[in-house]
This record gives structure tokens, sequence and C-alpha cells, in this order.
């Protein structure tokens, strides 16, 4: 039997292990723990040209130097033109890298299957949220070319896979309802993210034993995912406990460090990917305070809900398998109220226990095979 031909359009490097890359990697490791025979291809964007295989996959990398938001443009111009000179059986796009399909023409009995992380044109409505009247004018253009680049999977995919029921109401109140969504909450590998002792590891990791230690991961845009929420909170708990402290990971310090300049604060630039785990298991609880994600769960959610610490969930971040007060907290004030109730709650049995069933559904093992099946229908 023929290989089945797969392109898997993930835009921006395939080696950055976070957002959709990482998404991209978990299917590529499926597909490789079932032992699945396919001709796969990883396309995306870079500051070069350039082809190469790494475990039988074929990556292929086109250049392109443009600034954002042109850069976008030009990315789908070029994968257009790459996959309309190939012969593929399935293409899989993401986000805004699925804007190609507007003019591409498509190949007998080719299937495509777009997915939407979130909505960008929701992600730039909420950051206006910032801004003055002046800045919220000049954006308008911004908006307008979120609205447009993002459209054309929805008409032109065989499939359209949501990864949460809010990303599928955001696409039909944007764009109108379709017959072709379906909702696929993102997996976690159960294998690495799972509890751990706690003393073991910070002693690993040179932190002290008694203290009380707050997470918080993230990379990209720092008001969006809250870090000044979560270090406003951990000022409140830091007052009420002066054995706590808040873990950074992942944030540019350059930006932050108006923010991060505290007597509580522990700050790691970078972490090795395989130390992640590690943090998330010695951590007592995680923060999720964002303004705005696609993800419901997101993946450092689900990888904080694995690991057996409190998960603390801000209103805005709508992490739809948390229920406060029965898998996690969700906390509408960065308050001495709340910090409160964070430090009360911080070795509940139950909400954690409540919080590991529930991540239990959602393995990467029934995430690939649900995933899979929608790529190969």
């Amino acid at each position: 039997m023929k290989k089945k031909k797969i392109c898997l359009i993930v835009g921006i490097s395939p080696f950055f292990l976070g957002g959709v890359s990482l998404y991209q990697k978990h299917l590529l490791d499926y597909i490789e723990s079932k032992k699945l025979e396919m001709d796969i291809s990883v396309l995306y964007s870079g500051n070069e040209k350039k082809v190469f295989y790494k475990k039988g996959v074929k990556y292929v990398q086109l250049k392109n130097t443009f600034p954002y938001p042109f850069n976008q443009i030009i990315d789908n111009i070029k994968f257009k033109s790459f996959i309309q000179k190939n012969d593929f059986d399935i293409i899989n796009s993401h986000a805004v890298w699925g804007h190609w399909m507007n003019s591409y023409k498509r190949r007998r009995n080719q299937r495509i299957l777009h997915t939407y992380h979130g909505i960008t044109f929701n992600f730039f409505r909420n950051h206006l949220r910032r801004f003055n009247l002046f800045k919220k004018i000049l954006c308008i253009p911004l908006l307008i070319f979120s609205y447009y680049i993002e459209k054309p999977p929805l008409k032109h995919a065989d499939k359209i896979v949501c990864v949460s029921d809010k990303v599928k109401k955001q696409i039909e109140t944007l764009y109108g309802k379709r017959k072709n969504l379906v909702v696929i909450r993102t997996g976690v590998d159960l294998k690495k993210f799972k509890v751990r002792n706690k003393l073991t590891l910070r002693k690993k990791f040179g932190l002290k034993k008694d203290k009380l230690y707050g997470l918080y991961i993230g990379g990209g845009g720092y008001w969006t995912k809250g870090l000044d929420r979560t270090i406003k909170i951990s000022e409140e708990i830091y007052k009420l406990n002066k054995n706590y402290r808040l873990i950074i990971i992942g944030a540019d310090k350059k930006k932050v460090n108006h923010l991060i300049d505290k007597k509580f604060v522990i700050f790691l630039n970078r972490v090795p990917r395989e130390d992640i785990s590690q943090y998330h298991s010695l951590a007592d609880f995680f923060f999720c305070l964002s303004r705005y994600e696609g993800g419901a769960p997101t993946m450092v959610v689900s990888e904080s809900m694995a690991s057996g610490s409190l998960l603390i969930c801000s209103q805005s971040a709508q992490q739809e398998i948390i229920k406060d007060g029965e898998n996690g907290l969700i906390i509408k004030n960065y308050n001495k109220h709340e910090a409160k109730r964070i430090l009360k709650n911080r070795h509940n049995k139950k909400i954690i226990s409540n919080s590991k069933k529930t991540i239990q559904e959602l393995s990467l093992n029934n995430w690939g095979k649900s995933y899979l099946s929608e790529l190969l229908e």
C-alpha cells in the first residue's frame, strides 16, 4: 500500500518547544510511537532556505525575512507555491498559516485539515484594552487584517479543529456557523508530567525545601499572559507568608524587568524542556492568569494539572475544564482575600486529586488518536 503523503504546516520553527511547534511535535511523536508508515513533510519559514531529514521526517524551511505582519502574508504565498508544486494526499495547517487556501487549486481526493488555537481577531481586540483612543484607531487596520487572514480555512478546509469550545464559539460568532467544526482539546504527556517528590526536586535545583513556591511559565506577550496579575497576587501572598517565592520561567527579562524586581521573585530566563515537568512538580501552585487564551486547557495548564500542583486561573483565561473549588481555583481579583484563599487551599488534596483525574482523559495518546482520526478520515 502506498504511504500517505502528508504536509504539516507549522509556520514557525518546529523545534521551538512551545505553542504550535510543540503541538505539532506531539503529533509526530504519536505517529512514531504507533509505528505508522507515512511520508511526512514539515513546512515552515526561517532566515534561510534549507531542506533536511530527521527521524524520517522531511523538514522544509522557506526563507522569509520580512517583519510582522508582512511575514505572515509572504509565508502564505510561499506555502501555497510549495504545496502546489508537490502532490500531497493530506495537508494540515494551523492558525494564520491557512490563508494559502484562498486561491489554492486543490488536487483530486486531497484532504485539508486546519486547526485554530485561538482567534487572532479576538486576541488583537483584547489588546485594545491597553491603549488610549488614538492607539486604538491606529490598530483598526490590524483588526481588519486579522479578520481576513484567518478566514479562508473556514471555506476551503474539509475539517476545522478547535482546541476548545470557546474557540469554536468565537469562530461562529465572527464568521458564522459551520458544519465541519470539531473540538479536540490539547493533550498532555502523562509519562513526562506526573507527581514527583517535591523535596527531592527542590534539592536538585538548589531551592529551599521549606519555602512555598508559585510558578509562572510564559513567553510571548507578558500582558496577555497576565504576568502583572501574577506579580500582584504574589505580593499579597508574600505579605501573608514571607516564605513564599514565585518562580518565573520564559519571560523576556528586558520587557518585564520593571515587574520582577521583587524580593520574592526567582527569575529563570531559559529552562530546558526536559526540566519543565520537574518545575511543575516542585511547585505548590501554578498561575494561569491570562487575559486571553485559546486553549482550554492550555498546554501549561494541562501539564500543571498532571504534575499535582494547585492550579490558579483568572476568570478571563476561561479554562473550561476547571470548576472553582473542585479541580482548581478561579480568581476574579488579585487582592488579599484571594491570596488568603490560595494559601488556605495550597495543600487541598481533594482539589489536586480532582485536577489529576480531570486531565487523565486528555492524555497525549487519547489526543493523538482523536487528532489523527480527523486528519486521515
